[in-house]
Order: C-alpha cells, then sequence, then structure tokens
C-alpha cells in the first residue's frame, strides 16, 4: 500500500458516511440470518427499500449458487470456469439452473441457444438486471440469445489454449487480462469471474492458487465510489481501496461503529477482504446517488424473500 494515501486524502463527511453504510448493510444481515429478528433491520428509509448485496459477496444468493451449484460440484475444474463464466455473463442463478451444468466434452451452442430460447418462450427473463449484458451484436445475430450462444460456442472451441494459459497465470491479475481478452467479457465480468474462481471451497482448494487480497480492479460503480470519498485526483483506485481495507478496524473503532464481522468455523473474525471492499464502494456509491436524489435504486428490497442458498 502507499504511504501517500492517508485519511487526510478522503472527504470526512463521505468518508463516515461510507463506512456507516458497510455498517449498517452488514448489522442488517447479522438481524436478519443470525438474531433471526423480524423487519424492518434498519431505521433508514434507503435501506428498508433498496436492495444493495451484502458487504460479504459470499453471502449473496447469486454468489451461494455459484459456490455450491458450480464450484464444488464433483465436475472437471475446466468444466467449472467453463460454467463460471456462463453464470456470470447471464447473471441469474435460475437460467443456470434450467439449462444445466455445461460440459465442455460435449457442449453444443445450438443446443444451448435452444434451452435459452425455451426459457424466454415461457415469458421467464433470462437475462440479470443487475447490470447491463449487452446484446453482443458484433456476433452477427439481431438475437441477443443466439449472440450470447455463439460467444460460448467460440470460448469452447479454443478452451483448452485458454484453459492451459489460466494454469500458467502466476498472479491475479495475470488471470483478469487473460478474461477480458475473451470475446464478450468486459473489465466488469471479468473480474466478477475472477472472485468466484478464488473461493475457499469445503472440500479442495480453491480453483486458483490466489487470494481475494492479492488484487483488485475497480468496477464502473467502484470507480464512482472512490471519487466521491476522495479529494481531487485519485493516482490509484488500488492503493484507495488497500487502505480501507488495511484501516477498516480502527476507522470502525474512531467513529464509533460496531460492525458485526462474520466468523468462521472457529468463531475468527472475517475482515472485509480487498475484494468486498470494492464491492461496498460500488453499493455505497449507489446508495449515495439515492440519499441525494441523484438517481433511482434498480431493484427494490423484499424482506420476505429468504436467502434460500445460506445455511
Amino acid at each position: 500500500m502507499s504511504e501517500q494515501i492517508t485519511r487526510d486524502s478522503f472527504q470526512s463527511e463521505r468518508l463516515y458516511l461510507f463506512w456507516w453504510f458497510v455498517c449498517e448493510r452488514q448489522k442488517i444481515w447479522h438481524k436478519r440470518f443470525v438474531e433471526k429478528t423480524k423487519p424492518p433491520w434498519s431505521e433508514d428509509p434507503i435501506m428498508q427499500k433498496e436492495r444493495f448485496t451484502n458487504v460479504y459477496r459470499e453471502l449473496d444468493p447469486g454468489t451461494q449458487y455459484a459456490i455450491k451449484n458450480i464450484l464444488e460440484i464433483d465436475a472437471l475444474k475446466a468444466d467449472k470456469i467453463f460454467n463460471i463464466m456462463i453464470y456470470r455473463l447471464i447473471g441469474k442463478f435460475e437460467t443456470h439452473a434450467a439449462v444445466g451444468f455445461q460440459r465442455l466434452s460435449n457442449f453444443d451452442g445450438k443446443i444451448f441457444a435452444k434451452k435459452l430460447k425455451t426459457i424466454r418462450e415461457k415469458g421467464i427473463p433470462i437475462f440479470t438486471s443487475a447490470y447491463t449484458v449487452s446484446g453482443y451484436s458484433k456476433m452477427g445475430s439481431k438475437d441477443k440469445v443466439e449472440n450470447v450462444a455463439r460467444i460460448f460456442d467460440k470460448l469452447h472451441r479454443n478452451f483448452h489454449n485458454f484453459y492451459r494459459q489460466i494454469e500458467n497465470c502466476k498472479s491475479a491479475e495475470e488471470v483478469y487480462n487473460l478474461i477480458c481478452s475473451q470475446t464478450g467479457f468486459g473489465n466488469f465480468l471479468s473480474y466478477q469471474i475472477l472472485v468466484d474462481l478464488i473461493y475457499p471451497l469445503k472440500f479442495s482448494k480453491p480453483l486458483l492458487p490466489f487470494s481475494h487480497d492479492e488484487w483488485a480492479s475497480a468496477g464502473p460503480g467502484a470507480k464512482n465510489g472512490i471519487k466521491l470519498l476522495t479529494k481531487g485526483t485519485v493516482d490509484s483506485e488500488l492503493e484507495i481501496m488497500e487502505w480501507l481495507r488495511d484501516n477498516q478496524e480502527s476507522e470502525f473503532k474512531r467513529l464509533g461503529l460496531n460492525f458485526p464481522y462474520l466468523k468462521d468455523e472457529n468463531g475468527k473474525e472475517i475482515k472485509i477482504s480487498l475484494a468486498n471492499i470494492q464491492n461496498c464502494l460500488c453499493e455505497f456509491y449507489k446508495y449515495f446517488k439515492i440519499k441525494n436524489n441523484l438517481g433511482r435504486g434498480k431493484r427494490k428490497f423484499n424482506p420476505t424473500t429468504p436467502n434460500i442458498f445460506y445455511a
């Protein structure tokens, strides 16, 4: 971490709001799933009505699905990577569950497209509304489903070489750049895929031997969150995120915020990782926009919807 980044690099009121938001979001999860109290779990009207992802991304239903139904199943490592790429580009676990786990040994782009179209014909949304899934018109069709299927057909044809390159990567950033080089995978999606591939698993090592604290790429929302927090021009978004990660405990203490840390199986507190700081910055930007009437949230929070994957 650069020694040039200090608390003076931040706008004090907004820095407080950031840490308050992070703490309040985790308190909501803790009250809901650990204390099992009834809603509302926050006195803040925005937090009551708008949907924000968890401080710990691994607690979100979508990530829980990826871990339990892709990363931890009995399948080849290459197949798991292929499926994570499918899942994150589409963005809906319901869609991935409907088309089924795809095996590289018998993947067929036309059959994949047919399955997606069957879902669409039932009037069920295929793609996520949480972020934009491009139509990928450069793939040659006016039909988004056809184009997405063609992306994975192309990826499938060269996957052996792609997988070999992943295995030879020496850093998380190198893997990220490799994923970015594939058709249809921009900066945001590539980082989301990377984060998935280095989650610790129950019965095996992570698919890739890297850490969520090793390196992070600020997505569009996180970049905007950093701009809100800092004074002037930021030379290194990574160094800002590292400062927030490294100073989380002292900041909570300084501001009198009682953050309910997630704990591991041994009862040890799990600190907010660099990857999760990146995610928090994005969610903070959404909160700030709504609070200041600069935008509206895309998805509303439904307190009656259970987290079907969290146990």
